[in-house]
């Protein structure tokens, strides 16, 4: 079943009342690392009515463990007591409903199963935990630069998609995009340290 069919389901269900992060594990299985990093990579990508500060470190923390679980070849997802009881809000279920389509149909047409020597190799599968984990990190970054967070976000879905959908091509271009992602920061980093330095010199 596609990401979106997945997410659609799990959110209809839970229109009206709170949505336990708990709840994905039971229903998503061993396809829940895929799923639940997408979910949680969803709210970076669309408008959501006033996000809280340190949203997306909050965010970027489930992410994190989903790709540390991953790497380490756990056979499902595990999530602690404190952070299976987090619960997604009926307001921004709506608004992931409303915009599932807009984001994710575009991509999944593109995705479906192949290369399967690379999405079902236990070296590439844990090489997609480990940078499901950097990914989640750039992501969750405290920057004061508007949109610094896009390109590790879709990166993190891209990879979402390829590991859902077994798709060795997605997982690829999702490891791409991840070395382009730490280029792009590591040239944030290195702008910045300059101002510091100019400042300090003058």
């Amino acid at each position: 079943m596609k990401l979106s069919e997945n997410l659609q389901n799990l959110l209809q269900d839970y229109t009206s009342v709170p949505l336990p992060l708990g709840i994905l594990v039971e229903r998503t299985g061993k396809q829940g690392f895929g799923i639940i990093s997408g979910l949680l990579t969803l709210p970076m990508l669309i408008p959501i009515p006033a996000p809280l500060a340190g949203f997306s470190t909050l965010l970027a923390s489930g992410i994190i463990l989903m790709g540390l679980q991953l790497a380490l070849d756990f056979p499902k997802p595990w999530l602690p007591p404190c952070i299976a009881k987090r619960k997604l809000s009926p307001t921004l279920s709506q608004r992931l409903l409303k915009n599932l389509n807009r984001i994710l149909r575009p991509l999944e047409r593109l995705a479906k199963t192949r290369l399967l020597t690379i999405s079902h190799h236990w070296f590439w599968r844990r090489f997609v935990g480990m940078c499901l984990v950097w990914n989640a990190i750039l992501l969750g970054l405290p920057l004061p630069i508007p949109f610094t967070n896009l390109l590790p976000a879709y990166t993190i879905l891209i990879l979402a998609i390829g590991i859902l959908e077994e798709d060795g091509i997605f997982i690829l271009l999702g490891l791409g995009m991840t070395a382009a992602t730490t280029v792009f920061f590591v040239s944030i980093g290195g702008a910045i340290w300059e101002l510091v330095r100019l400042f300090l010199v003058q």
